[in-house]
């Protein structure tokens, strides 16, 4: 195995520039429950490609956010909706690091905040904000070349984009990876048992919502990273699966044995 993941770096690293910046593709999608390693994965995919990795749940959690903090109850939707349609968003990547501005401030700090998750889900099960925010993620892919990540990017945002993926992982491996976001003393507000309840939860709530549920598009390759060490690694079988498709399935079935 060893061996093949050399072969696989090696060669990415022999492709030339002009390989890489090839207009084969407008947009790369990503899809997945949370905490699959869409994000990590997608950031290195981006360092691999060229392209700008556009975090759609990071948007969400901002709206989440500034719900909780402007005290808008749950049930008022009509609120929700209102401010949601008089936002200005605007997401960049510089320096390696997602940017998002929200009216002129910067809320990039609810990317890496995982105690929004439930509010994002929340926000996101409200059929008109997703309708005033799929304009703006697409609005924002126009301006580059991106890869997208989310809940729905190759089912609705991005129906038509040439390649698509969708990652999932084992649950408990998911809640391993939620409590590495953490600092030692916010570990110190959850259990095991108690983020699992939650996390379970959120996908539910995302594949049960009536508009743009989480699902898998029918175009859509579905990879298990359950036991995957790095994002890297992730990013590695995804761009050879793009760019050597017809040769790994002949020359490499084992370790496309996750990828389906």
């Amino acid at each position: 195995m060893a061996q093949n993941n050399s072969f696989f770096s090696t060669s990415i690293l022999k492709t030339s520039t002009a390989q890489l910046s090839m207009d084969i593709f407008d947009v790369i999608t990503i899809d997945g429950s949370s905490f699959t390693g869409k994000s990590t994965t997608a950031r290195a995919l981006a360092r691999m490609t060229g392209y700008q990795p556009l975090n759609t749940g990071a948007i969400y959690r901002a709206v989440g956010f500034l719900k909780q903090r402007n005290n808008i109850p749950d049930d008022d939707i009509q609120q929700i909706v209102k401010m949601v349609q008089g936002l200005k968003i605007r997401y960049s990547y510089e320096n390696e690091a997602p940017k998002l501005m929200v009216d002129d401030e910067d809320l990039s700090f609810v990317i890496k905040d995982s105690s929004l998750v439930p509010l994002a889900a929340q926000v996101a099960g409200i059929p008109a904000v997703r309708e005033a925010l799929l304009q703006i993620q697409r609005d924002i892919a126009a301006k580059g070349k991106y890869i997208v990540e989310g809940r729905d990017t190759g089912t609705i945002v991005f129906p038509n984009a040439r390649w698509k993926f969708f990652i999932d992982a084992d649950i408990d491996v998911k809640v391993a990876r939620f409590f590495k976001t953490l600092s030692e003393e916010e570990k110190k507000n959850y259990t095991f048992e108690q983020v699992k309840k939650m996390l379970i939860e959120v996908d539910e709530k995302d594949r049960a919502r009536k508009v743009a549920p989480l699902r898998q598009a029918e175009d859509a390759i579905f990879y298990d990273n359950s036991e995957s060490p790095t994002p890297e690694q992730d990013a590695v079988v995804l761009w050879y699966h793009i760019t050597h498709a017809a040769e790994i399935k002949k020359n490499y079935p084992n370790i496309l044995s996750r990828l389906k």
